[in-house]
């Protein structure tokens, strides 16, 4: 909580664009209606995958103490908050686990890609691991698993060049029941995510701030996609909240929205 309280407060997020015709102009933060209000932003069908991450004016994805923590601010928590909420699980890779020292999602289950089994850095209590973590690895990397993360579930989904195929991740995640799926990183998962057309959506915060020249850009992609904007806030700091979906997926959006 120590990060988090330390952040700039937003009060009031404002809509500067939105392709849907049922949502509040603005949503107080402070009101007791704000979760509800972030739901109708930013819900989605069923069967549904999205990034989400923050940037700097210059696409960095970290700030002056290496983690996405020193970029953000409390509504930028708030909607990473709703969108874990909404989710079947939080996708992430071993490397995110150690960087950012990942802690309880507080959402859905925090599914984790890894190709050695290192896990170490994570502050994930064992209960935890044990109740809301999926760990996706190759056979050889079980025991390294078992030894960095403690009783947390294992699956070896299929492999490409001996390592996780990522491109079989969606069909694989929703036979285990997880079908809203949302993506925050690292650079690398997300490039393959996005190299392999996995997701309909992007979240993305950019912060009015200038990262380190030598911080991690935010991730890019081999394939031409294109992405239209479903939705654009602003709060009185100055960020801005996008919320952009691949062509192909706003026919879907618009005809299932609603569902939960």
């Amino acid at each position: 909580m120590a990060a988090i309280d330390s952040m700039p407060s937003a009060t009031q997020l404002t809509l500067l664009r939105s392709r849907s015709r049922d949502v509040a102009p603005t949503i107080d933060l402070g009101n007791d209606t704000a979760k509800a209000e972030l739901d109708r932003w930013y819900t989605t069908p069923a069967s549904w995958w999205r990034m989400n991450m923050i940037g700097s004016l210059n696409g960095k994805v970290a700030g002056p103490d290496g983690t996405s923590d020193s970029l953000s601010n409390r509504a930028d928590r708030a909607i990473l908050q709703r969108i874990r909420a909404m989710s079947d699980a939080v996708l992430v890779g071993a490397e995110t686990v150690r960087n950012e020292q990942h802690a309880p999602t507080g959402g859905g289950t925090l599914v984790i890609v890894t190709g050695s089994g290192n896990l170490s850095g994570h502050r994930l209590p064992r209960e935890e691991a044990e109740t809301n973590c999926l760990v996706l690895c190759p056979p050889v990397a079980r025991a390294r698993v078992d030894e960095t993360l403690p009783g947390a579930p294992v699956l070896h989904p299929p492999l490409k060049d001996d390592a996780v195929d990522v491109s079989a991740l969606r069909s694989v995640l929703a036979d285990e029941g997880y079908g809203r799926v949302v993506v925050e990183g690292g650079h690398r998962l997300i490039t393959q995510c996005l190299d392999a057309e996995l997701l309909d959506e992007v979240c993305l915060t950019e912060a009015p701030v200038f990262g380190a020249p030598d911080a991690t850009d935010l991730p890019g992609s081999r394939r031409e996609q294109h992405w239209q904007r479903y939705l654009l806030a602003s709060d009185e700091l100055g960020y801005l909240y996008h919320r952009l979906v691949r062509e192909e997926c706003l026919l879907h959006l618009s005809a299932r929205r609603g569902q939960r």
